[in-house]
């Protein structure tokens, strides 16, 4: 009886893990390669009115953010960028990191998660 109490309580525990979404998700190296493109502003915040800054990032490793204000091109920020493979894959430009995250064709690079800030592209 105690023995199949604990087999019971294993099979709990694990149903409990697979039910509760427990997974690995494998680490992929990014390069500059795969994350070159152009990228442009978003907003969770659909309410509040917002430029559409457009940022290239080029396998060269050099990237030009274009300050979209009034809807025009404005001031340009260039310099070089560089990928940080580490426990979570960024982007660094400028003096900032952009952790990424890719949803399908959508890569992005968030530039504030709490409040719903990113920059976007779509890859083929």
């Amino acid at each position: 009886m105690v023995r199949l109490r604990a087999y019971v309580v294993i099979g709990l525990m694990a149903l409990l893990g697979v039910s509760s979404g427990c997974w690995s998700a494998p680490k992929v190296q990014l390069t500059a390669e795969t994350l070159a493109g152009e990228y442009f502003y978003y907003s969770a915040d659909k309410g509040e009115p917002h430029d559409p800054d457009r940022l290239t990032l080029k396998p060269d490793g050099t990237y030009a953010l274009v300050h979209m204000t009034g809807g025009r091109a404005g001031s340009v920020e260039a310099g070089r960028w560089q990928v940080l493979n580490d426990f979570q894959p960024r982007v660094a430009f400028g003096s900032q990191t952009y952790p990424v995250e890719i949803r399908g064709k959508h890569v992005r690079l968030m530039i504030n998660q709490d409040l719903g800030h990113w920059y976007e592209t779509t890859k083929d």
